[in-house]
């Protein structure tokens, strides 16, 4: 899927084959950045991943630990009000 975060486009893909969480991918030019998402998680453990790493592509300069409250905030929130990705 195609997204538009900080003012770029991304791809974004869920992969099955992944240790981690998540992680991304931005070489600089637009056809290279990359947001995967581990498929092994549990669907509220992929919120949180997904609003975290949309957050390190949208905002780059926020630290980590910025980066980890906020997502595990608006992921427990969205949760909570029963937001859930459709198949």
């Amino acid at each position: 899927m195609r997204v538009r975060l900080g003012g770029k486009y991304w791809r974004l893909r869920f992969a099955a084959n992944m240790k981690d969480y998540g992680d991304m991918v931005d070489p600089g030019k637009a056809e290279g950045r990359l947001i995967r998402v581990g498929t092994w998680q549990g669907e509220e453990d992929t919120l949180d991943t997904v609003i975290h790493e949309a957050l390190h592509a949208s905002l780059p300069l926020l630290d980590e630990a910025a980066v980890h409250a906020t997502a595990n905030d608006l992921s427990r929130l969205l949760w909570r009000l029963r937001y859930r990705r459709t198949p």
